[in-house]
């Protein structure tokens, strides 16, 4: 049951503003131009990457940032403002148009999760795994087709899709692509994480380049495959030095 729950939202100026005053802690100090790309994506390990063009006196340059490294700077631009934030709190990162949103949740709702795998066994043993995190619903489809389907009629709504990369019909590769393309799809930027037994770069990468979250190798267990869930979630630790 969730007992608080509370978004902060962002807008781009803002959210730039408080990587700024982060990057000054830090030592990655950034100009005070405007940006020539400002692109932030908290299911990724490099959350959020902003660089500057270089002329007219300005040093330029990219700067990287972790989600970890935004999920810091949010929480130190809201304490300067002095906007209260609930303790003992889960806290994750969203997006929120071109800027960023802070969620702040005590309690849980439960996870939800869909799990694509043409083959039972392997979606019988993904259940297993998921069982330490007690998700709230476990949805299942048996092909890339099938589950574009339902994400798309609106009676699913997963928290993080767990998808093969190889199956029969439509692999990982090609829901991925249809997936990120159909903007009509309610679900189509929700976090994906391939699993796959394929080891080789190329596949990875191809993966990668359409949209995929994560991609995982099998075989995984259950801490790992949940841990790796709670990041493109957004989830972030600030108590790191």
């Amino acid at each position: 049951m969730i007992q608080e729950r509370r978004v902060i939202i962002f807008p781009r100026a803002d959210f730039l503003d408080a990587m700024r005053r982060y990057g000054e802690v830090v030592g990655k100090p950034m100009p005070h131009n405007p940006p020539e790309l400002f692109h932030y994506d908290p299911a990724q390990d490099v959350a959020l990457l902003i660089k500057f063009p270089v002329g007219d006196g300005s040093p330029g340059g990219e700067f990287m940032f972790s989600r970890d490294d935004v999920g810091s700077a949010l929480q130190a631009y809201c304490k300067d403002h002095k906007i209260p934030l609930p303790e003992d709190a889960s806290k994750n990162l969203d997006k929120y148009k071109d800027g960023a949103a802070l969620v702040m949740q005590r309690g849980s709702a439960g996870l939800s999760v869909m799990i694509i795998d043409d083959q039972e066994v392997m979606r019988s043993i993904i259940k297993k795994l998921l069982t330490k995190a007690a998700p709230a619903a476990v949805y299942e489809a048996s092909n890339g087709k099938t589950a574009l389907e339902m994400l798309k009629s609106g009676d699913y709504d997963p928290d993080v899709i767990i998808c093969d990369l190889h199956m029969d019909g439509m692999d990982g590769t090609e829901f991925l692509r249809e997936l990120r393309a159909d903007k009509t799809n309610v679900n189509n930027r929700k976090p994906v994480l391939i699993l796959t037994g394929d080891k080789s770069e190329q596949a990875k990468d191809l993966t990668r380049q359409v949209g995929a979250s994560k991609v995982l190798t099998k075989p995984i267990s259950a801490e790992d495959l949940i841990r790796q869930i709670m990041l493109v979630r957004g989830y972030f630790e600030t108590d790191k030095k």
